[in-house]
């Protein structure tokens, strides 16, 4: 079995931060072109997994449902990014939980 890559569609810093990991990188501004980005990596048959940034994904979902259906054995995830605003963390009871007491 060829080992699969792992391609990243987000802003170029986000983008920039995921090659030095070994990710291949597609820097997008908007959703528009992050669809764009999708179209170019579902021909690729060297990519197994996609790491779509949250600030386009549900903008981007059409070209994401399309990519799932053409090539079902390439997974698309969503990626957190800081520009996202995240939940509260109640650090007491993920302490708690970590310690085997919650």
């Amino acid at each position: 079995m060829a080992v699969k890559k792992v391609a990243v569609v987000a802003d170029p810093y986000t983008v920039y931060a995921l090659r030095l990991l070994g990710a291949e990188g597609y820097p997008a501004s908007d959703p528009r072109e992050a669809a764009e980005r999708l179209r170019e990596i579902a021909a690729r048959e060297d990519v197994g997994l996609v790491l779509l940034s949250a600030e386009y994904y549900e903008d981007a979902e059409e070209a994401v449902r399309r990519l799932r259906e053409e090539r079902p054995d390439m997974i698309v995830a969503r990626l957190p990014t800081v520009r996202e605003p995240g939940e509260p963390m109640n650090v007491q009871k993920e302490l708690l939980k970590a310690l085997g007491m919650g």
